[in-house]
């Protein structure tokens, strides 16, 4: 799990029949050991928002109720700002 933020949607004219229907996110991993990665959500994450990430491929292929589909990051929340900081 890692810490993230939105920073553009995904717009494919052909993927997987698998991701057919999801919303699909540019994330930037807070670490810098870690590329941006294209990411599956069904939580309504915005640009700019912070979110965390798993790259458990086999939940994600569960969410998306495919085996075979390639999905492999997905959003497991949103992070509130509000919130993120100790008082």
């Amino acid at each position: 799990m890692r810490t993230a933020t939105i920073r553009g949607h995904v717009t494919a004219t052909i993927k997987h029949q698998s991701l057919t229907g999801w919303r699909l996110l540019i994330a930037v991993p807070d670490s810098p050991d870690l590329a941006p990665q294209v990411v599956i959500d069904n939580l309504g994450a915005g640009i700019g928002q912070r979110v965390l990430i798993s790259s458990d491929g086999s939940e994600s292929r569960k969410m998306v109720g495919d085996e075979r589909s390639p999905a492999r990051w997905q959003v497991l929340g949103i992070i509130d700002p509000e919130r993120s900081h100790a008082s």
